[in-house]
């Protein structure tokens, strides 16, 4: 058979374009590697590092009225992205007035991309809105877990859809719930001691936490499962110092996290500051500082879990008292948290936000931080705020 010769331009122009074809494949393969559940568009549009760093960042704040030096502050840094959002505790509210006042306030700064304006409201001991001011008193989860009238699923989101629709109306957009740890140490001083936990049967307690993610979703509110891997059968608060769970953490308490990541009903998830050696880079250290913790959340075909990565309160004292802001900011990081939450009720201080963001800018410029961890945190979380702002909150991931 005689074979047909191929001219010489015809066989540059076929390598070109296989070259180019191998390239494309590569980047594609690589990205999806890196970086497969982030808004791609959105880091492509923030090629200045700042606004990337900004959006990992909320902070806490003295104050209930926009006169007040450190609203200013935080709705001046909230305009100029150097944060990305702030939190609300009983100090910043007031009347119902005043409330959405405030909140429209802390919004109005930029609208786009809408910071977070997070609370934390479970019911029982932990609701920030509360009965004196006009809110509705909403159970215990304890309560709600025992109560025969919340064994259905409509029952339950009922419940918790008044509570959504009234942080929706007071202007919030993310609450840091459903608690899902289970009930396995009932003298818990932060969890079962305080009535936070559904109970210790783990279908139970994703039942109830899914009935609380979907109302909150139908109100257009961001919710935040914690404490990952599981604070429920602690001895010790973590506010206070180091929760170490290594003898009696149990492997039944990631099955609320398997259970709402295989449904699509996670939009993020918070690390909480405890200790076991399987969860820890070593040296104690906590499951929020270490990368091993959040591997495991988001490693497919264990929990798989792809969104935003929450740290719990970095002002507390397992953290606070053992390392440095920078430690605990820069171990956060590299860990693999997006975004890093600073109540300042200890630190109260207006500028907290600016010298977090200057230690994380910090580290980039001098490698301590790798620009592709900003990118991948920055993506996520506008690809979160993406979803509420069209108010279509994940599924899967």
């Amino acid at each position: 058979m005689k074979l047909l010769r191929v001219p010489p331009m015809t066989k540059i122009l076929m390598a070109a374009v296989l070259l180019l074809l191998a390239i494309a494949l590569a980047t594609s393969v690589f990205a999806f590697d890196i970086e497969p559940k982030a808004d791609t568009n959105a880091v492509a549009e923030a090629s200045d590092l700042d606004p990337m760093i900004g959006q990992m960042i909320m902070v806490g704040f003295t104050g209930a009225d926009e006169r007040d030096p450190g609203v200013m502050a935080v709705r001046d840094q909230l305009a100029k992205g150097v944060i990305g959002g702030v939190v609300l505790y009983p100090e910043n509210i007031g009347s119902q007035t005043e409330l959405r006042g405030l909140t429209a306030f802390l919004r109005n700064a930029k609208p786009a991309p809408v910071p977070f304006i997070a609370v934390d409201q479970e019911g029982g001991l932990v609701q920030r809105l509360t009965h004196r001011d006009g809110y509705t008193y909403f159970p215990s989860a304890r309560s709600v877990g025992r109560n025969p009238s919340f064994a259905s699923p409509e029952s339950a989101i009922r419940l918790y859809k008044t509570m959504a629709d009234e942080l929706a109306e007071a202007g919030f957009n993310l609450n840091f719930g459903p608690v899902v740890d289970l009930n396995l140490n009932p003298d818990n001083p932060v969890i079962g001691g305080r009535e936070r936990s559904f109970g210790a049967d783990p279908n139970a307690v994703t039942a109830l936490a899914r009935a609380f993610i979907l109302a909150h979703r139908e109100a257009g509110i961001v919710t935040v499962a914690k404490h990952f891997p599981g604070h429920g059968s602690s001895h010790t608060d973590s506010h206070k110092a180091l929760a170490d769970v290594s003898e009696t953490w149990r492997e039944v308490e990631l099955e609320p996290y398997r259970q709402l990541a295989h449904d699509g009903l996670l939009d993020g998830v918070m690390i909480g500051h405890l200790y076991h050696p399987r969860f820890s880079d070593g040296a104690r250290l906590p499951a929020s500082l270490s990368g091993r913790a959040i591997h495991a959340l988001r490693a497919e075909g264990y929990i798989g879990f792809q969104g935003v990565v929450f740290s719990d309160d970095m002002e507390m004292g397992a953290v606070r008292d053992d390392y440095s802001i920078e430690e605990r900011v820069l171990k956060a990081v590299n860990a693999g948290t997006d975004l890093i939450v600073f109540s300042n009720v200890k630190s109260r201080d207006p500028e907290l936000g600016v010298q977090i963001h200057a230690i994380i800018a910090d580290a980039v410029r001098d490698g301590r931080i790798s620009r592709l961890r900003i990118e991948q945190a920055y993506g996520r979380i506008m690809l979160l705020k993406r979803r509420l702002a069209q108010h279509d909150l994940p599924g899967k991931w």
